[in-house]
């Protein structure tokens, strides 16, 4: 069985017997492509004469498949019929069309990542910070069932649009409202992986989280990818309180969806931090990872914030109070009261002794 480097080098100096004879000529190569949360991938880049965009088809995956039995031939095939998908789809852009904002503002999409963890990574893209998430910018150039082909915004391209982060994120802002945010139970989401049937939206719905026996949520967009960023939406936050009839927290479960829960009693915010630590871990693709912090949201004002965070404020808030006296009330305490303002009214009035003349005597 080869490794990975020996399979890799086999994908990149086989994949021509799988392309269009166009191709024979290509200078196929091998790149490694630094991505977030740490996680570096090994790419195949087939660049391609009618093209100025070409896409990348990483090989790790495949790599998988052949590890878990899979001919090297077979997935050599399945490399080339990607990337041939991709080049079918609208990938083919002008890079003068690019450098155009109006072209390009609708294709736009935030998504989120944890600041700590990708410090390097985010270095040259345009990013705004909101609380525990960074959010990046991309330009989608095709969406589609099987994934999507993006490229990344980058402060020198935000250079040669002329224009601001701010005005960057508010359209992308509008962007991923066309992408239908969607707000399902997890329980429909289970029965219809199972049945086949669509989820029904919560959002702008008349049904409340009491009426659900399992009170967990899932909010994401209508294809499911690359959607926690609709988290930072505030008419969303306040749809999902009214929903809620109250508080809620939010797990960052992965880049594609953030899960919600009720702030109803039931749930202790250090197990809900190691259960997300322990899911992201264990079951979480590294690259779909984004943030082990959960956030806390009062459902009135739609503030968000880190919920261990806030947990500590007010613990240090109620210790703070408790180690101020208690005021007296009633009559006793008005009674008191008057005491100690006469006291102070005795001394403030009382006379100090007889002031002596200081005129001089001639």
């Amino acid at each position: 069985m080869m490794n990975r480097k020996d399979f890799f080098e086999y994908v990149k100096d086989n994949v021509k017997d799988y392309l269009p004879e166009k191709y024979a000529d290509a200078n196929i190569h091998l790149q490694e492509v630094v991505k977030k949360n740490g996680l570096t991938l090994t790419a195949v880049v087939i660049p391609a004469k009618d093209s100025n965009i070409t896409p990348n088809v990483y090989l790790d995956s495949f790599y998988q498949e052949y590890r878990n039995g899979k001919n090297p031939d077979a997935c050599v095939g399945d490399v080339a019929d990607l990337w041939i998908e991709q080049m079918d789809t609208d990938l083919n852009v002008d890079v003068n069309g690019m450098m155009d904002y109006g072209n390009v503002k609708d294709k736009l999409q935030i998504r989120m990542c944890d600041p700590d963890k990708n410090k390097e990574w985010l270095e040259d893209k345009a990013v705004t910070m909101h609380g525990d998430f960074a959010a990046y910018y991309t330009v989608n150039l095709s969406e589609n069932k099987d994934g999507i082909a993006s490229v990344s915004v980058t402060k020198a391209l935000l250079e040669a649009w002329k224009i601001d982060v701010q005005t960057l994120h508010q359209d992308a802002m509008a962007s991923d409202k066309n992408r239908g945010p969607a707000l399902y139970s997890m329980n429909d989401l289970m029965e219809s992986s199972i049945m086949g049937e669509k989820p029904q939206n919560l959002l702008n719905g008349d049904r409340r989280a009491e009426e659900f026996f399992m009170p967990m949520f899932c909010l994401t967009n209508e294809t499911k990818m690359n959607a926690a960023s609709l988290i930072l939406h505030e008419d969303i936050r306040k749809q999902i309180g009214e929903f809620m009839k109250g508080d809620f927290y939010i797990l960052p479960s992965s880049i594609h969806e953030t899960l919600l829960l009720p702030d109803n009693g039931d749930f202790d915010v250090k197990a809900l931090n190691a259960m997300v630590k322990e899911v992201n871990a264990t079951e979480v693709a590294l690259e779909d990872i984004l943030s082990d912090k959960v956030q806390f949201c009062d459902g009135r004002t739609a503030v968000m914030e880190n919920a261990e965070k806030r947990e500590a404020r007010l613990e240090k808030e109620k210790a703070a109070a408790a180690e101020k006296p208690a005021e007296k009330t009633g009559l006793h305490g008005k009674l008191e009261k008057a005491k100690e303002e006469m006291k102070a009214g005795d001394v403030l009035g009382k006379p100090q002794g007889k002031t002596r003349d200081t005129a001089m005597v001639m």
